[in-house]
């Protein structure tokens, strides 16, 4: 009794009201620095090329204009893209959501494969788990040479199915490592379960194991998905025909050649991220949720 006394103190109550205060003006600090250089792309682009180059990045404009933006947006696809594959915004788009989602869900196979092993062969489950780890965190640049030979024996240089086969080569590993920190919030006893009544290992995978993963699924996807958008390295590498570009290096056809066109670089950069962000914004509960599930205990294989 004396300690929940102590709770309805005044003192307590000021000290309890003075941290939560300090938390969210923390947490504004923080929001305002993560918006801050959306804040200067987006009025940068506002401005025209001269007031974008000589102006301080976060003053508005004296004078809105939306030419930048509007021609970017139809430089790469807008409404006008919807027609067909020639915009490199709809390529993106067409490419990256379902690579990103295939990539998770063999990754959520490789992570399942080895969760339910681990009890029988732990040895070669650490070892293969091990040659995830390194997979996913080797540099793709360390990769150049073998990855352009093995794209090119497959006659795919130059074309999307090259790309994609680079994409899943380096992003199925990460999409498994991270779904195996998932895997463990699942109580092995629902997996016995249903073995005991007959089911098999793919039947419990679909039955059992993703309805439940959903959050973790779906913040394996988002970051699986953000990490293929932002991807440069891999579209400039195996994409030489400017015709077929992705939007990654669409972007920096304002920033080259002999001069930097500021605001359009600028609206580049916005118009860049929206599909990152919508997409943010529709699943990002899930993603909360996800790592929610993290900090009630999961870990890794």
């Amino acid at each position: 009794m004396g300690n929940k006394n102590n709770l309805y103190k005044p003192e307590n109550y000021y000290v309890r009201v003075i941290k939560y205060a300090i938390l969210q003006i923390i947490a504004a600090i923080l929001i305002i620095l993560w918006l801050m250089p959306l804040y200067a792309l987006f009025v940068g682009a506002l401005k025209s090329n001269i007031a974008a180059a000589s102006t301080p990045a976060l003053l508005p404009p004296s004078k809105p204009s939306g030419e930048a933006y509007y021609f970017v947006w139809h430089g790469f696809g807008g409404i006008y893209g919807l027609i067909g594959l020639e915009y490199p915004l709809i390529r993106e788009i067409l490419i990256d959501v379902p690579i990103a989602a295939l990539a998770t869900l063999l990754g959520a196979m490789g992570a399942y494969f080895f969760y339910i092993i681990m009890d029988r062969h732990y040895i070669w489950s650490t070892i293969g788990f091990a040659i995830i780890s390194l997979a996913t965190y080797l540099p793709v640049e360390t990769t150049t040479v073998p990855l352009i030979q093995i794209v090119t024996s497959l006659h795919l240089y130059n074309t999307y199915y090259g790309v994609i086969i680079a994409y899943l080569m380096f992003y199925i590993p990460m999409a498994a490592l991270l779904m195996s920190i998932f895997m463990p919030s699942i109580p092995k006893y629902l997996l016995e379960a249903a073995k005991i009544d007959g089911a098999s290992d793919w039947r419990v995978f679909w039955k059992v194991m993703m309805p439940l993963l959903v959050p973790g699924f779906l913040s394996t996807f988002i970051f699986t998905f953000l990490q293929i958008w932002d991807n440069f390295f891999i579209p400039i590498l195996l994409i030489s025909n400017p015709q077929e570009m992705l939007l990654s290096v669409a972007v920096r056809q304002y920033a080259g050649g002999y001069a930097i066109i500021y605001n359009r670089s600028f609206a580049a950069g916005v118009v860049g991220s929206i599909v990152p962000l919508v997409i943010f914004i529709f699943l990002g509960r899930y993603f909360i949720r996800g790592l929610a599930a993290l900090g009630g205990g999961a870990k890794g294989v």
